[in-house]
């Protein structure tokens, strides 16, 4: 208050003038600051004021500016999925259509000017689903995949190429940030083909430079870096593995630590397996690792154990895996120098020289330099490598050339491995089967022979391929055929070719012609590609296992090339691929309103956080209007009273008191 302290009998006029002056300045303070809150309604406009507060509302203000841009990151996503939702719509009603079309061209009610009609129709429908799948909204290509900056689809050596990549682009969504708002061309179209997939572990082995975050460890969980504890002859010291990056880091670490005790010690990479660590004591020396404190990194690095002086012990296999970086060198089962192969695709065949590159990388990017719509892949556990067709309406195959290379890598197209299944884009060798000898109504296995080989003496023999299952498989009935007729492998044997791709029958008897033919109603000999006769000492077979892209681009060119062609199986075989095709839009259509009603929740979600960061911000920061109005009201009685109590203060004199 504005008023003399009771305590204060008589004082100079001066320091009465002073307390009053003081006084009246503290309740102007008090109510300018309580002017500047009410007009701008916030309990604090200073972080000085209230520095708890003022914290508080900083961090709360930033979580809700997060928020809010998620709620717009959710609209925009929840926008792009309704796109997406739309195109696969489209999708579905364009192959409903080409599928009734080819309906209706299967069987004796059309001929072939009206299969060429419907061919033009059929062709119009693929441009328009190729302008489909490269629908973008504001920019975002729907089915690039990850790669949604540009068009994902595009024309290449008379094909269609598909160039996105990844399963679809996430976002900064909040609580569904697992969520993809774009779509793979590969999930919705069948972009690009299964095969060649690796048909074997190619286990690379162990160098320095392998980086631990390809390894699988010991244990399978990966390598966690920590520290570990190496004892030598009794004396422990940690070793800190903490920031170690790769597989040298590891060795020169422990070794270092064992020839800080003045006792030796080698630690390598066993030269015998590749993919573990040895550790060799010196006579009288025996080193024991295990894990410090609560680390696994020992586990890990398979190396918890004692390895006794004078003997080479082994860790336990740490499986590394490939990655980009791993030297082609390192694959386990390769003849080195590695050799040529060739890729072919779209009419055009590139060759490459695998001694030439030195990582998995090198060869990645070399296949995409080559421009013919393939591209090299390693497989999601690490293990092999693929071989991805890119190009709709194309074939390609990964053939020897001379070598071997490519049957090591486990990229060969046409191998042992491959299945019979996969012969001729998928339709696979029409085999003779089931039959039933007229005159006795029981099965005749005769006639379930597949076909026969005639060679250059004049004798021949018949071939059955039921349960063949494989390339191989294929071979050794053959084989078996052979021998059974009583001919010998130095007169006839059926193998792979060394060069390119197919089978080659090696007839080296003496006479003119070697004949193979499809008998019993069976085109496993046309289908095989070994059909025909050849007056030289091999026949070589055609390469009927090129892999196509199993896309709906792929079939849709089909048919209208079968339309054209009026070849009514051809027809059949497109219009049954076009069901598959469906279904994969219809699933693809229903993962998208999976992921629309993840996204309506989650928006709905955050925007209940966000009323609730809100209201706490407000319950710190906002005025309360009717406390601070009833204090406004307290200070003006206040001020006045104190300008009064201060008027009547300063005019007293000495006589006052006196009387």
């Amino acid at each position: 208050m504005s008023a003399i302290p009771a305590n204060l009998a008589r004082v100079p006029n001066l320091l009465a003038s002073r307390i009053a002056l003081g006084g009246i300045q503290g309740t102007n303070r008090e109510l300018l600051l309580l002017q500047v809150r009410l007009a701008s309604g916030k309990e604090f406009s200073r972080p000085s004021e209230n520095a708890i507060g003022a914290s508080t509302v900083t961090v709360l203000e930033d979580a809700i500016e997060r928020r809010d841009q998620r709620i717009r990151n959710l609209s925009q996503a929840d926008a792009t999925l309704g796109a997406l939702d739309a195109a696969l719509a489209d999708v579905a009603d364009i192959l409903q259509e080409a599928k009734g079309i080819g309906l209706s061209q299967i069987g004796v009610g059309s001929d072939e000017a009206t299969r060429r009609n419907q061919a033009t129709v059929i062709d119009s429908m693929l441009g328009s689903l190729t302008s489909i799948a490269n629908r973008d909204l504001r920019g975002i290509h729907v089915f690039g995949g990850d790669a949604h900056a540009t068009a994902p689809f595009s024309g290449l050596l008379g094909g269609l190429r598909y160039t996105g990549t990844g399963l679809g682009m996430r976002a900064d969504l909040g609580l569904a940030s697992d969520i993809r708002v774009t779509m793979s061309g590969e999930q919705a179209f069948g972009a690009l083909s299964g095969r060649v997939k690796g048909d074997r572990d190619l286990d690379p082995s162990l160098t320095l430079s392998t980086r631990l975050s390809s390894l699988d460890g010991a244990n399978g969980n990966g390598v966690r870096a920590g520290s570990i504890e190496v004892e030598v002859n009794g004396t422990v010291s940690t070793v800190d593995l903490s920031d170690a990056d790769s597989v040298g880091d590891i060795v020169n670490r422990i070794s270092a630590a064992i020839q800080a005790t003045d006792l030796g010690a080698t630690v390598a990479i066993d030269p015998a397996s590749g993919d573990r660590i040895a550790i060799t004591p010196s006579a009288a020396t025996t080193v024991v690792i295990r894990d410090s404190n609560s680390t696994t990194t020992a586990g890990d690095l398979g190396l918890s154990g004692t390895y006794p002086g004078g003997a080479t012990t082994t860790g336990l296999d740490l499986n590394p895996r490939i990655t980009e970086l791993t030297r082609l060198d390192s694959l386990s089962g390769m003849t080195l120098p590695l050799g040529e192969i060739v890729i072919r695709n779209g009419g055009q065949a590139r060759r490459f020289d695998l001694s030439t590159y030195t990582t998995v990388q090198d060869f990645q990017n070399a296949v995409v330099a080559s421009g013919i719509g393939v591209r090299v892949e390693i497989a999601e556990d690490g293990t092999r490598l693929n071989v991805r067709n890119e190009l709709s309406g194309a074939t390609m195959s990964v053939e020897e050339l001379g070598g071997t290379t490519a049957t090591e890598l486990g990229i060969r197209s046409f191998a042992g491995s491959t299945l019979l299944s996969d012969f001729n884009e998928g339709r696979g060798i029409r085999q003779a089967d089931g039959a039933i000898d007229p005159t006795t109504g029981l099965p005749d296995p005769a006639a379930d022979r597949d076909l026969r080989i005639t060679l250059k003496d004049g004798r021949a023999f018949e071939v059955e391929l039921e349960g063949d299952l494989t390339v191989q498989d294929a071979l050794d009935s053959i084989n078996a055929a052979a021998a059974a007729a009583g001919i010998t492998p130095a007169e006839f044997t059926a193998a792979l070719a060394s060069t390119g791709n197919g089978i080659e029958l090696s007839d080296a008897t003496t006479g003119t012609t070697t004949l193979v033919e499809d008998i019993n109603n069976s085109s496993a000999a046309t289908d095989l590609g070994i059909v025909g006769s050849t007056n030289t000492a091999t026949l070589s077979g055609t390469d009927r296992a090129t892999v196509a892209v199993d896309s709906v681009f792929s079939h849709l060119m089909a048919l209208r090339d079968a339309l054209l062609a009026n070849d009514e199986r051809g027809i059949e075989f497109a219009t049954e691929r076009l069901e598959a095709d469906l279904g994969r839009a219809t699933e693809a259509r229903a993962d998208v309103g999976v992921r629309s009603r993840r996204l309506a929740e989650a928006t709905a979600r955050e925007e209940e956080l966000g009323i609730q960061d809100m209201a706490l911000r407000s319950s710190i920061q906002d005025l309360d209007f009717t406390a601070a109005a009833t204090r406004f009201a307290s200070l003006q009685q206040q001020l006045e009273a104190g300008l009064a109590g201060a008027s009547r203060a300063v005019n007293l004199s000495l006589l006052d008191f006196l009387r």
